[in-house]
């Protein structure tokens, strides 16, 4: 007997996409059907392979009776790519200039950190911060807030657990005033088995929240101006052009007035935004928001 073979393809298959769009949508409040098409089918094809129903029809049925199985969708739907200070020069001039320019500025600082993966790139900011806050004279407020479309995802986060592996560019410094080495249940003290910890310290410096960034941004519940600086890298770049475009006019809104704007290597601001934003350093994708 021949084995069948997984497809999304035909009419048929193309309403039946619709109809998991909409069964994902009205349950996370995530629509993929605005997220970039060629991308979505091929790691839903992943999943229908791995569940062996080998279309959209027989997936959403499947999803219906195994509910567990919506978080693997969406992690296979989402990517999943971080690690602590990742691309140092950003986190370099993080560090040297922006921070303490903001600092100086407001006297606080307001970070929403988009699609935040496991929490990486959150505390990043906030080891920076504390930094800051042991060298500057007068105290200053600092919020940061890391938002992920996956529950998993965020519940590692809140835990700050990271294997050795996942700490290759966090300086010794940090390495030995903000983690703490624990061991799996049941390991040896050695290094590929080992763990480790946020401390408090850190992890009292940031939240977490899951949703769906694309509907908070929307939903107008975020307040103009909330943020002086905004991490949204490698979140717009699977999106299609009119998300994207949304999304940014969105970013725009709820940035204060000479805040900053982190987007990724690989994306851009959509034209019609782009007299909003200077980029401040050639060649890295930091953006200021200009004054009207």
């Amino acid at each position: 007997m021949t084995e069948r073979t997984a497809t999304i393809t035909g009419r048929e298959d193309t309403e039946a996409l619709r109809n998991l769009f909409e069964f994902v949508n009205g349950i996370r409040g995530v629509d993929f059907a605005l997220y970039r098409q060629a991308t979505v089918t091929r790691k839903l094809g992943l999943r229908l392979e791995e569940t062996r129903t080998y279309n959209c029809r027989e997936y959403l049925s499947y999803l219906k009776a195994h509910p567990e199985e919506l978080d693997n969708l969406i992690r296979a739907l989402t990517i999943k790519v971080s690690n602590f200070f990742r691309n140092p020069l950003v986190f370099e001039l993080l560090e040297a200039f922006i921070l303490p320019e903001l600092i100086a500025q407001f006297r606080s600082l307001s970070v929403w950190s988009l699609g935040c993966a496991n929490g990486e790139e959150p505390y990043s900011i906030a080891m920076l911060a504390h930094e800051l806050l042991k060298r500057e004279k007068e105290r200053f407020d600092v919020n940061i807030l890391g938002m992920d479309i996956c529950e998993g995802a965020v519940d590692n986060a809140v835990r700050g657990e990271y294997p050795a592996g996942e700490l290759l560019e966090v300086k010794k410094k940090y390495m030995d005033a903000f983690f703490d080495r624990v061991l799996r249940p049941g390991g040896h003290p050695h290094e590929h088995e080992s763990l480790y910890r946020i401390t408090d310290t850190i992890k009292e410096m940031v939240k977490f929240e899951c949703g769906d960034i694309a509907g908070r941004l929307k939903s107008g519940k975020v307040k103009s101006g909330s943020f002086n600086l905004i991490l949204c890298r490698n979140v717009l770049i699977y999106m299609n052009r009119a998300l994207q475009t949304e999304i940014a006019g969105n970013i725009r809104d709820i940035l204060k007035t000479d805040g900053y704007l982190i987007i990724g290597e690989s994306e851009t601001v959509p034209e019609i935004f782009r007299k909003d934003f200077v980029q401040t350093f050639p060649g890295v994708k930091i953006y200021r928001k200009r004054r009207a």
